[in-house]
């Protein structure tokens, strides 16, 4: 899947807001109902303290309600104590209407911050 010339239409969108890491957690659920084509998911993560792993995948449902895993939403899992910066490319013309990260802190407590952004068309409208 190659992104190419989002241009205008192109617009950031907060999967995960950045934030410190703690704790295992589902994220929001985030309406891309307004959105087209093929989009580019970025997880970055600092450095989360002595032992700590990061594992993040992406979930979608059609009611905001009922989640479920998104093939090939995966992120790689941290290192101990590493930062990351990774990106997926998903269709968002094929996915459900509402997507949401889901982290799991492994190690202890997570000290890093950590986001989840898309970057994503924006359906033509006349």
């Amino acid at each position: 899947m190659t992104i190419q010339n989002l241009g205008s239409k192109g617009t950031a969108v907060d999967i995960l807001a950045n934030d410190v890491l703690a704790s295992s957690a589902n994220g929001s659920g985030v309406d891309l109902q307004g959105y087209e084509g093929d989009a580019a998911f970025i997880f970055s993560a600092e450095a989360g303290g002595s032992g700590i792993t990061y594992a993040l995948h992406l979930e979608e449902s059609a009611d905001n309600s009922t989640f479920t895993d998104i093939s090939n939403g995966s992120f790689t899992t941290t290192s101990a104590n590493t930062a990351a910066f990774e990106q997926i490319a998903l269709n968002v013309s094929d996915l459900k209407r509402y997507v949401r990260a889901v982290s799991v802190v492994a190690g202890g407590t997570g000290a890093g911050a950590v986001n989840v952004t898309a970057y994503a068309s924006k359906k033509y409208t006349t």
